[in-house]
């Protein structure tokens, strides 16, 4: 029987700290019609050992690629599944018991909704630092690029689903774009602002959250953001040169905001200001963006011969 619902979530080297979500996913609705499928790409088989547990619950699917590359995962993931919707989280995530039946719930609302994200709230913590983490202030659809918003948060594929037929319009992730990658983010955005253009709805579901384990000290927090913002600049790149001037003008705040904003609060609050490389980054990012070619019909960058 095909399920209603795949659960994608693609690992790397995690080892054991797959297991809460898959406990989390497990202990849902035991009625719900849910196939789970973890796509480890790790270099040893320590996730393997860690997961092995679950194997014999039908609902578990574990597939190994030597290949990394988060957009590959997912990709690879969609593939070996026939469910007609796709949610996506990490493996530092947790999901609620009925999160599967939220996502189903936004979905059923129109049937040319074919993209939602929820909320990622950050598990609590006093250290210093930082969890990536989004919170909506109400549900909207985003019915066409002409509806994001000029202060457009960036969505996060930590929280979101896909109905199939959507993945396959748009031809799926953008294997040059997320972790792993040579542009290693903004491939959760990419793929929704590709379905936008093709005339499918976004749902951004403020009613639902999953939580995410995803702390970073600050030492962590500098690669971490060299990492994000050259993929996003080279990610928006792909809009600048095709003409979507209101996904490209998403780089005029994310300036504003890095190189004037964030500086002159830390000089108000007599701090040395922080953060000066981060529009630098952004901008590589684009400039490398710019130099490779992207076909204009599909919106894809290519996928990496291997």
């Amino acid at each position: 029987m095909t399920p209603r619902w795949a659960i994608v979530v693609a690992t790397r080297n995690r080892g054991s700290r797959i297991v809460a979500l898959i406990e989390s996913v497990l202990r849902g609705d035991p009625d719900a019609d849910v196939e789970l499928v973890i796509v480890d790409q790790s270099d040893d088989d320590t996730t393997r050992r860690a997961v092995a547990a679950f194997f014999t619950d039908g609902r578990v699917r574990y597939e190994h690629l030597d290949v990394a590359g988060t957009s590959h995962a997912r990709n690879h993931g969609i593939a070996v599944t026939t469910a007609p919707f796709i949610a996506i989280t990490d493996d530092d995530c947790t999901v609620p018991s009925d999160w599967t039946a939220q996502l189903g719930a936004a979905f059923d609302r129109n049937p040319r909704i074919g993209v939602v994200y929820c909320n990622v709230d950050p598990v609590p913590t006093t250290e210093p630092g930082h969890t990536p983490h989004i919170r909506f202030p109400g549900s909207r659809i985003v019915a066409g690029l002409g509806d994001l918003r000029a202060r457009q948060p960036l969505w996060m594929g930590a929280g979101m689903a896909l109905r199939r037929e959507t993945v396959a319009d748009v031809g799926g992730f953008d294997e040059a774009l997320g972790p792993g990658t040579r542009f290693g983010a903004c491939e959760d955005n990419d793929i929704a602002w590709r379905a936008l253009r093709r005339g499918w709805w976004v749902y951004e579901h403020a009613g639902t959250s999953v939580r995410h384990d995803g702390f970073r000290s600050l030492a962590q927090l500098g690669e971490l953001s060299n990492r994000d913002f050259y993929g996003i600049g080279a990610t928006i790149a792909k809009y600048l040169k095709t003409g979507h001037l209101r996904v490209a003008a998403m780089l005029v705040p994310l300036f504003g905001r890095f190189l004037f904003v964030a500086p002159m609060r830390d000089l108000a609050d007599r701090r040395i200001p922080r953060g000066w490389g981060r529009p630098w980054t952004l901008l590589r990012g684009v400039v490398a963006g710019l130099r490779v070619p992207v076909d204009r019909d599909t919106m894809l960058y290519g996928r990496p011969a291997r």
